[in-house]
């Protein structure tokens, strides 16, 4: 019976953190121009922006533009209007250093 008891209640602490995750939204950055052919390139544009990082989107090498991604996950919640939407991204702000995870990350695209 303990562990029926363990079970459920690591069952239960498993679908309350499924929720828990940062939503990751995206918005084509307003300083890169041309061509996006690296990711690391889109990225510095991108934390340049006050972005948390950037990477490289498109079917063709030739149409792909540079996106950067920012947490959208503002809280909230309860405003009676059910979701949808894309929410605003941030005021852009002071550039910082792109992080060793950052570098890391590949591109989605």
């Amino acid at each position: 019976m303990n562990r029926m008891a363990v079970a459920t209640t690591a069952l239960c602490l498993l679908l309350l953190t499924c929720g828990a995750e940062a939503q990751l939204c995206s918005v084509r950055s307003l300083t890169y121009k041309g061509k996006c052919w690296y990711n690391m390139n889109c990225a510095h544009h991108c934390v340049a922006e006050g972005r948390t990082g950037g990477y490289c989107k498109g079917r063709l090498p030739l149409f792909k533009t540079c996106m950067c991604t920012f947490d959208c996950s503002g809280g909230g919640g309860s405003g009676g209007g059910g979701g949808g939407g894309q929410l605003a991204p941030p005021a852009l702000v002071k550039p910082q250093t792109l992080t060793t995870r950052a570098r890391r990350a590949g591109s989605p695209a």
